[in-house]
């Protein structure tokens, strides 16, 4: 991570003197939000299962939302109504007699061969949704709109003993569908419209953000590769549209790249199902250089590693208790020197050379600051709210 110091240029003076002269207009510009510089890599595998119980396997590429694969298999032997992909070559298929089955693919390159379909439990699999989020949870929803949890401890589970651990997360998941997005994160759409994120906690616990307050409705079928790409199929016309989140773990919609002018393809998706492998398409994203002395670059760069340094505190809330605490500290300012005491630094580290586990360059880097200050309040309140509520009633943190 480059600290990119703030440049002095003249040419602001020529300018003044443009402005003043009557030459151009005067204009306010607001100063850049850091930019982040994200690297994403993989594709999107959606598997389904057409009217007539055929399987189908679809690649789309991620940067252009066009198809550049569609495979169509032998028939299920059976009438399906949940799946969810566990791998490439791995689905999970419920039927409508509540058994669930393991769909095991043997290639979808140039043709879709299936090498075998394996009931693994004769009934109780009577979920109106799965979905698989990649890291060894498999959610289902009742018709009652309760959540479940399964650990799934296989690649190729053989039955109960490899999906297990039935976990009821709460009641009120009335949806429309359901999608994996990441690791214990869900995205989901009501009959009304909404766009809703859910984010399952290590304790059963979870938390809601609502992404979008309407125009989500016209979907029957969401799917999810990871990466915060999101796939709708609207079931009138067949046609599958793509979205882009730039942040799926903040909790904020407002970030949602839309391409209804551009979508996968306007007809043809007449699968009844779908289900897209999980975490086949991923985005690393980083600040590459900030200037330490643009608190609104600053920010975002704090932002951006909160995020990463727990999943749990990628949301709004933790964010704002976050840029409050440090607003009151130090106004995030690198260079912030308390005359009473040794603290120092945008998290007023006492004394501020505790930040040299950092980096020797804790006295200038703002990113050293950030870093050591998030593990700081990780140790001391495991979250940044929790140290703002401790700041609040005590006026230190």
């Amino acid at each position: 991570m480059a600290v990119r110091h703030a440049a002095r240029k003249t040419s602001g003076a020529v300018l003044s003197g443009a402005i003043a002269a009557g030459l151009l207009t005067a204009v306010t510009i607001a100063a850049p939000a850091a930019q982040a510089a994200t690297t994403c890599t993989g594709t999107a595998s959606v598997y389904g299962v057409l009217p007539d119980g055929r399987l189908t396997f679809s690649a789309i590429s991620p940067s252009t939302g066009n198809l550049s694969r569609v495979r169509i298999g032998p028939a299920l032997g059976f009438e399906p109504k949940a799946m969810a992909t566990l791998n490439f070559n791995t689905v999970l298929v419920t039927s409508t007699a509540g058994a669930l089955y393991r769909v095991d693919v043997l290639t979808n390159n140039n043709a879709l061969e299936v090498s075998g379909v394996v009931k693994i439990a004769d009934s109780g699999w009577t979920h109106d949704k799965l979905t698989y989020d990649g890291h060894g949870h498999l959610y289902g929803t009742t018709a009652a709109g309760t959540l479940l949890q399964y650990l799934v401890s296989q690649d190729k589970p053989a039955g109960s003993q490899h999906i297990g651990q039935r976990k009821e997360i709460g009641t009120g998941f009335t949806l429309k569908t359901l999608a994996a997005a990441a690791d214990d994160r869900l995205v989901a759409t009501t009959s009304d419209g909404r766009l809703l994120s859910y984010k399952v906690n290590a304790d059963g616990t979870w938390d809601r953000d609502d992404l979008k307050p309407s125009g989500w409705s016209a979907f029957d079928q969401l799917v999810s590769p990871g990466g915060g790409l999101y796939y709708g199929r609207i079931a009138t016309t067949g046609s599958m549209y793509w979205y882009k989140d730039a942040n799926p773990a903040d909790g904020s919609g407002t970030d949602i790249t839309y391409h209804n002018d551009d979508p996968v393809t306007a007809g043809g998706w007449t699968q009844k199902l779908l289900s897209a492998q999980p975490d086949t398409f991923k985005c690393t994203t980083s600040v590459d250089t900030v200037d330490r002395d643009n608190i609104s670059e600053v920010k975002a760069a704090g932002r951006n590693m909160m995020n990463t340094y727990d999943a749990g505190w990628a949301n709004a809330t933790q964010w704002d208790c976050l840029e409050r605490l440090w607003d009151r500290e130090s106004g995030w300012r690198w260079n912030a020197d308390n005359p009473s005491s040794e603290a120092y630094g945008i998290p007023q580290s006492n004394p501020g050379s505790k930040m040299s586990v950092y980096g020797d360059d804790w006295r200038t880097n703002p990113i050293t600051q950030i870093k050591w200050g998030l593990n700081y309040i990780d140790d001391r309140y495991s979250t940044p709210c929790g140290a703002w509520n401790h700041s609040q009633e005590t006026g230190w943190y």
